[in-house]
C-alpha cells in the first residue's frame, strides 16, 4: 500500500515536470516565432489591462505562454506582451457575455497581445463579428471532461451570465464609418469617426480577422480573437503582427503625448 501511494505521488510529479517542460517549450518556440523573448508574468503590464471589457468577461485568470519585448514603428516605440489567459471563468466552469448589443463572449482560454503606445485614449472597444456573437455554450465534450462544468451541470447550475459592463462604455455601437462587419463602443463617438477618417477604417478593412477585439484604454491597445486561443507558435506570430498592424494604424491617426504626457486624444 505504501509503495502504491510512493508510486501515484511519482507519477503526479512526473506528470507536473513534464506538462511544465511542454509549456516552457510552447513558450519558447511562440516568442522565437514572434520575434519576442518569454517572461515570467504580466507584472510589468500597465494597470489599464484590468479595466478592459476583456477582464470583466474574464473575471480575472491565469497567464501562460507569456512574452515580451520593444518593437521599433514608424510611430514609436511600441511596448508588447503576448500571452494566453485562461479565464477564472473557466476555472470556476462558467462563461461570461459582454452586455452590449449585440452581445458577445469569450473563450475560457483567450490569446492576448497588449501594446502599451505614445498616446492616451478614452475606453473603445472595436468587435469584428464572429463566433463570439452567437453566445454558443460550451461543447458536450468540454463540459464532461471539466470536472466544475460537470459539477454544475449535475447541479442544474447556471453557466452563462452577463458581465459587468465597463462604465467607460455604452451598450450601444456608435454610429461611424467602420468597414463592413465591424462595430465600436465608446462613450466619445467622435473619436472612433476621427481614427476612421484619419485611416484607421482601412487598417480594419486589412485586418478583417473573425470575432476579433481591439480595445483601446489609456496608453494600452489590447487585442485579440474572442472565441478562442491560438494554437501553435506561427498563429501566436500571426497575430502579434495583426496587433503591430492596428497599432501603426492607431498611431498614424492619432497624435502623440506632449513630453509631460498629459494630451488625451479626444475631439472635445
Amino acid at each position: 500500500m505504501v509503495w502504491r501511494l510512493i508510486g501515484g505521488l511519482a507519477s503526479g510529479v512526473a506528470f507536473l515536470v513534464g506538462r511544465r517542460a511542454y509549456r516552457k517549450k510552447g513558450q519558447e518556440s511562440a516568442a522565437r516565432a514572434a520575434g519576442l523573448e518569454p517572461t515570467d508574468d504580466l507584472t510589468h503590464v500597465p494597470r489599464a489591462l484590468q479595466q478592459t471589457a476583456l477582464w470583466s468577461l474574464a473575471d480575472g485568470g491565469f497567464e501562460r505562454r507569456v512574452m515580451h519585448g520593444k518593437v521599433a514603428r514608424t510611430g514609436g516605440d511600441v511596448s508588447i506582451t503576448a500571452f494566453d489567459l485562461e479565464t477564472l471563468r473557466e476555472r470556476r466552469g462558467e462563461w461570461a457575455f459582454l452586455p452590449v448589443e449585440p452581445p458577445f463572449r469569450i473563450g475560457g482560454v483567450v490569446s492576448v497581445v497588449v501594446c502599451e503606445v505614445d498616446r492616451r485614449f478614452p475606453h473603445v472597444l472595436f468587435k469584428h463579428a464572429g463566433r463570439g456573437d452567437e453566445l454558443l455554450d460550451d461543447e458536450l465534450l468540454d463540459r464532461l471532461i471539466h470536472v466544475a462544468k460537470a459539477a454544475r451541470d449535475r447541479l442544474g447550475m447556471k453557466r452563462a451570465y452577463p458581465s459587468e459592463l465597463p462604465g467607460t462604455l455604452a451598450n450601444q455601437p456608435v454610429s461611424a464609418s467602420l468597414p463592413p462587419h465591424w462595430r465600436a463602443y465608446t462613450r466619445t463617438p467622435e473619436l472612433v469617426e476621427m481614427l476612421a477618417a484619419a485611416g484607421l477604417r482601412t487598417v480594419l478593412e486589412q485586418a478583417s480577422r473573425r470575432d476579433l477585439v481591439i480595445e483601446l484604454l489609456e496608453r494600452v491597445v489590447v487585442v485579440y480573437p474572442a472565441a478562442r486561443d491560438v494554437v501553435g507558435p506561427d498563429a501566436f506570430a500571426d497575430l502579434t503582427a495583426t496587433a503591430l498592424q492596428i497599432v501603426d494604424g492607431v498611431l498614424a491617426a492619432s497624435p502623440p503625448l506632449t513630453p509631460r504626457g498629459i494630451e488625451h486624444v479626444t475631439t472635445s
